[in-house]
């Protein structure tokens, strides 16, 4: 590169084409080679996958319990529904036996007039 200027004849001495030269070395030697960068991005992508599947495995089990806890309700419903409908029919039952009750306590006891 010195010699090419140089030669072009651009007025540039040997320092500040020296000057140049470390300046512009300096800048390409900064960051990472291509090969490092693309492990680099490989890493990224296989951590960013594995925490996706973790996320992903995290949520279907608690799908799994949510579903559990959900037929687990339901069937509590289902029993208090039939407790509801035997409660029905004893309260129905004590009701036709009240009503005999007041039925033959009307008829024996003296009538007021």
């Amino acid at each position: 590169m010195a010699d090419a200027l140089e030669q072009a004849g651009h007025g540039f001495t040997r320092e500040p084409i020296d000057c140049l030269q470390e300046t512009l070395l300096q800048k390409s030697a900064q960051g990472f080679d291509r090969p490092t960068q693309m492990w680099l991005i490989g890493g990224l992508v296989a951590m960013s996958l594995a925490i996706a599947g973790a996320i992903w495995a995290e949520i279907g089990s608690f799908r799994e319990e949510l579903r559990a806890e959900i037929s687990s309700v339901r069937g509590g419903i289902s029993s208090v529904r039939d407790e509801i409908r035997e409660n029905r029919a004893a309260i129905a039952g004590l009701a036709e036996g009240q009503a005999r009750i007041e039925a033959i306590l009307n008829e024996r006891l003296p009538r007021e007039r």
